[in-house]
């Protein structure tokens, strides 16, 4: 090769590189155009139809997660969001314990599901009027009262004064009773002020015995009698379910991937109460579905072709999501990027971003963008952490981000008043415009 050949190459490459920044400034600029207008009306109407009563909980029962799925699907047909294949779900079975029935009467006060109690999803069942022994920190305290107390435990309820407790060995011996049940009770009520949060995730096997979580707001004044307890709970081994998976043709690179995840599911229902779950993650999917349509409509698609992965069962244990992970319906090697969009319906303080520090190059790409552009008042890096959808991708080496909001004004969370209609979607048109700069920047 002579010396004006190779000189003939330099020059393309350098005008090639040159032609790609011109490229990604008009792209910015066209990006910046056309998000001006964009709001959070459609996020809205997302978030208010996956969080109504026909939908309930998005959960197992009454079709809940059969609902959200097929609303989730129809807006990808409407949207003219393709399916990876010829279908946009991806089968799979979870397990799932469903309580159907949630009745509990403390001495003459019947309490309301919750609102004022919750149950462990743990329990097979349980029917009858219980009497009742109280362990408050007095009695906790004193070995001789605690050991003639033990002693009689059997088939009674505990009613457990943990909110007595003032230091973490306390803490962690009152979590031990009510979840090992070592005196072989009928019951546990938990009396607990720093936690009152309702979970579907099936960790051990199903109990005998209930644990009701009380809300501060029942906690009983005076020492309680009698309990009355019945919970009728349906134990479904292999439930189907689906995660719902669309995508966008990049203009250059048709083949890789630029990664959207946020799973669809909630608590459900227990028994008459139902978990809306409006930040939680309605928020998430609303953003996805917000992007979709969006960048579909853009006058320029970005390079790489855009993944949308609605998934399931998160809440039962990241399911969906290590499902896919485990039986991709693309190469994993082809994703270049993914960003997992969980509770971003806040941002009065900005974003969080989990695996900003494994991600360094891409964590500063996106902050920069914002230093910029000052699309929402704060950035904010954290490290690896496995607590969300990300989780499975980035265990399998797909470069993952997992971004919330933050913020004091919504802090409702897996309760029954994460409702749509409440979630302030502070910062939404800010994390928006963010991303979708971030998802052209590739």
């Amino acid at each position: 090769m002579n010396h004006s050949e190779c000189t003939s190459k330099a020059d393309f490459s350098k005008l090639t590189t040159i032609f790609r920044r011109i490229v990604a400034i008009i792209l910015f600029f066209i990006v910046s155009f056309s998000t001006s207008a964009q709001d959070s009306s459609y996020a809205r109407q997302v978030m208010l139809k996956l969080g109504s009563v026909e939908f309930a909980g998005r959960g197992y029962q009454n079709g809940g997660i059969d609902s959200a799925a097929n609303f989730i699907r129809n807006e990808f047909i409407h949207n003219n969001i393709k399916p990876v294949s010829d279908k946009y779900f991806q089968p799979f079975y979870i397990k799932v314990n469903n309580i159907t029935k949630s009745v509990l009467i403390m001495d003459s006060d019947t309490l309301n599901p919750g609102k004022e109690f919750i149950f462990d999803i743990h329990t097979s069942g349980v029917d009858g009027v219980f009497s009742v022994l109280s362990v408050t920190e007095e009695i906790r305290k004193n070995k001789k009262k605690l050991a003639k107390l033990s002693a009689k435990a059997e088939g009674k309820v505990l009613v457990l004064y943990k909110n007595q407790a003032s230091d973490a060995d306390a803490h962690k011996w009152y979590q031990n009773i009510a979840y090992n049940n070592p005196w072989n009770a009928a019951g546990i009520v938990l009396l607990d002020s720093t936690n009152y949060t309702y979970s579907v995730a099936l960790y051990s096997t199903l109990e005998k015995y209930f644990v009701a979580r009380l809300h501060p707001s029942a906690f009983p004044t005076k020492p309680v009698k009698k309990v009355e307890c019945h919970i009728e709970a349906k134990y479904f081994p292999k439930f189907p379910v689906n995660n719902v998976v669309a995508y966008l043709q990049g203009q250059e690179f048709a083949d890789s991937f630029i990664v959207i995840t946020a799973h669809y599911d909630h608590l459900g229902k227990m028994g008459p109460a139902i978990f809306p779950g409006g930040n939680d993650n309605a928020s998430g999917i609303a953003m996805m579905l917000d992007l979709a349509k969006n960048i579909k409509n853009n006058s320029f698609r970005p390079r790489y072709s855009i993944l949308f992965i609605a998934l399931a069962s998160e809440e039962t244990g990241m399911n969906g999501s290590t499902f896919f992970a485990e039986n991709p319906m693309v190469d994993l090697k082809k994703m270049k990027f993914l960003i997992n969009l969980d509770m971003v319906g806040t941002g009065s303080t900005g974003i969080t971003v989990v695996n900003a520090t494994k991600f360094p190059t891409q964590f500063a790409k996106l902050k920069s963008l914002n230093d910029s552009a000052k699309y929402i008042s704060n950035v904010k890096e954290r490290g690896e952490s496995c607590n969300s959808d990300h989780c499975p991708f980035y265990k399998k080496g797909v470069p993952s981000f997992f971004i919330y909001t933050t913020g004091n004004e919504y802090l409702e969370y897996h309760n029954v008043n994460d409702k749509p209609e409440n979630v302030p979607l502070t910062a939404y048109n800010g994390v928006y415009r963010l991303l979708e700069a971030f998802i052209y920047s590739f």
